[in-house]
């Protein structure tokens, strides 16, 4: 049975949609900046909207919409902009934009708001006609209505050491020897540190992908996936280097507590059928992945501040993996990846559950039972009609508001990323379609309880009825 198209509208999101009661939220494209649009959940009207800023981070963070309850009501938290400064902290009511009473109003420069505890952290500076500040780590008290500075007990070790955020309670921060570090916290305590380079390999950095998360709600154990900086080709006069494809990324397992690596794998792969180390792919006791086990990588200088990518012999295999114990609990060598990614070039990432995979065996894509690795044909168990996740495109994000000059010696603006659209696909090929789903295609998805799914689409957001469909 089809869902039903219940409304659209046009616009072009940089989020994903949050839902909070009958209101649907996003980030969404404002000329070089960004604006926070609630709608209605059943009719797709607007609410309210304001203006928003990206990030100062350098290295640019995924816009996503940040929402906690306070005394009944639900409040999203974003850096707005303010004529004549930087920009303006600002703490919203989801259903109706009214801004909540702060009693300070100060101009900033600095990160978007993130969620701690119970309430909003952010780090930046605070700016007067132009003036800045120290740079601050600030946390919203409710009960005083204002921004506070947090005091040393309150800040985290690897932040007051100039670190950054990586989630799950992790910083990655530079010691007093330039050596990067990944501490752990919680309730702002400090309750392990470790090399960066020893949690993962020799050459890896916070300064290429990174992802850490949980296994769905357990907080023991922390998964993360790391990446190789090649600081020896591109920080260097070396014409050519040449490195094996299972040294180039790791996939992690840490116990929380200790900062004890439970186990490991090498040569994890960025994209496998509907497999991405950034979405994990995790039930309460497995993790799947795939990982090259052959293969090299080859850069050339071609002139300067220009190079050349080579792949040559590459192979790979999908594992199924005891999140606690690293114990291998199913294996399938996969088909020719270069030949699967020349394939699918273009074409859309299939959404998934936590419970099974779509993945690229040498017979063709089959579904994957994560937790036993049984494996059903494709068309029994995805619709004609797929959901999938698709690339947006990057465009530059102003961090302070259109007017100001640029603060310091960093720039107004940062080419941002995006998490992926979220769109219809055709089974098989995975190219965009304008055709409606079944209903079971979103319960496979992972929509289990749903009446109303509203998907962050390229062109805006798009509400589907599964409840009632037919009617």
């Amino acid at each position: 049975m089809p869902a039903k198209i219940a409304w659209k509208s046009d616009e072009v999101l940089v989020s994903d949609v949050q839902v909070s009661g009958d209101v649907a939220i996003a980030y969404r494209r404002q000329g070089p900046q960004m604006e926070v649009i609630a709608r209605n959940m059943k009719n797709g009207k607007q609410l309210w909207k304001d203006e928003a800023l990206g990030a100062s981070d350098f290295r640019g963070i995924a816009p996503d919409i940040k929402i906690v309850e306070h005394e009944g009501k639900n409040y999203v938290a974003y850096l707005g902009t303010k004529t004549g400064t930087y920009g303006q902290l600002k703490i919203a009511d989801v259903c109706n934009g009214k801004q909540y009473a702060s009693k300070e109003n100060f101009g900033y420069w600095g990160e978007r708001p993130y969620i701690c505890g119970k309430t909003f952290c952010t780090e930046g500076a605070k700016a007067r006609k132009e003036k800045f500040s120290e740079y601050q780590y600030l946390k919203f008290d409710w009960s005083k209505k204002r921004w506070t500075e947090k005091t040393t007990n309150q800040t985290e070790y690897g932040l007051q050491q100039g670190g950054s955020w990586l989630g799950e309670g992790l910083i990655a921060y530079w010691d007093d020897s330039d050596r990067e570090m990944l501490s752990y916290s919680k309730d702002a305590q400090t309750v392990w540190k470790r090399p960066y380079e020893q949690v993962f390999a020799k050459g890896f950095s916070t300064t290429r992908r990174w992802k850490w998360d949980t296994v769905e709600d357990n907080e023991d154990i922390l998964l993360g996936y790391g990446s190789h900086a090649k600081y020896d080709f591109f920080d260097t006069d070396n014409k050519k280097a040449v490195y094996r494809a299972e040294d180039l990324s790791k996939f992690v397992a840490l116990d929380a507590k200790t900062g004890r690596t439970l186990w490991q794998q090498n040569g994890v792969a960025t994209s496998c059928g509907s497999v991405m180390p950034w979405k994990i792919s995790a039930t309460g006791d497995t993790v799947v992945l795939c990982y090259y086990d052959g293969g090299k990588q080859t850069l050339t200088t071609t002139r300067k501040d220009h190079y050349r990518t080579k792949t040559d012999d590459l192979t790979w295999k999908a594992v199924g993996i005891d999140s606690k114990t690293g114990k291998r609990k199913w294996e399938y060598r996969l088909s020719d990846p270069l030949e699967h990614f020349k394939t699918n070039e273009g074409a859309g990432t299939p959404m998934q559950n936590t419970a099974t995979s779509i993945l690229p065996l040498d017979e063709g894509e089959q579904i994957v039972n994560n937790s036993d690795g049984s494996i059903t044909p494709l068309e029994k168990a995805v619709g004609a009609n797929a959901l999938c996740t698709v690339e947006r495109d990057s465009y530059y994000i102003y961090s302070a508001t259109l007017g100001t000059k640029t603060p310091g010696t960093h720039k107004a603006s940062r080419d941002s990323y995006f998490t992926d659209a979220q769109t219809v696909c055709k089974r098989g090929s995975w190219k965009p379609t304008d055709a409606v789903p079944n209903v079971e295609e979103f319960r496979r998805a992972g929509f289990t309880h749903e009446d109303v799914v509203v998907l962050s689409q390229v062109e805006g957001m798009v509400a589907y009825r599964l409840s009632g469909a037919s009617q």
